[in-house]
């Protein structure tokens, strides 16, 4: 009975998250720091496609969470987001090695960033 009863849920859990519809950025407004569709506050992923580079992004209850940017299906940055505009972003290159990390604000770099160069790490402070 226990069994059967977490095969369900496992089998609920997966059909939920294959239904989870994402949206085109463009079908979003963004304003005041928050993502609405339909007047909304709009929870879930959206996507932008620009040539070979693919934005994905996660919203919950109007507020971003994450971004990532694919080029030619290769991860080349991710940004998490902790408030508007601001959060920790990770940038790599077409291999997938990190290249860089820090905090940005603003969609400025702030603080202490670190690049990574063969087998080194540099730190340059904004």
């Amino acid at each position: 009975m226990v069994r059967q009863y977490i095969i369900i849920n496992i089998f609920l859990l997966l059909f939920f998250q294959a239904c989870t519809k994402i949206v085109p950025m463009n079908k979003l407004i963004f304003k005041d720091c928050k993502a609405f569709l339909n007047d909304e506050p709009f929870s879930g992923k959206y996507e932008l496609v620009r040539g070979d580079k693919y934005i994905l992004g996660k919203v919950s209850m109007g507020i971003l969470n994450n971004e990532k940017t694919f080029n030619k299906n290769i991860l080349i940055m991710e940004r998490k987001y902790n408030s508007c505009d601001s959060g920790i972003q990770k940038v790599f290159d077409l291999n997938g090695n990190k290249i860089s990390e820090g905090i940005f604000s603003l969609n400025k770099r702030v603080g202490e960033w670190k690049y990574f160069t063969n087998d080194s790490t540099y730190f340059i402070k904004y």
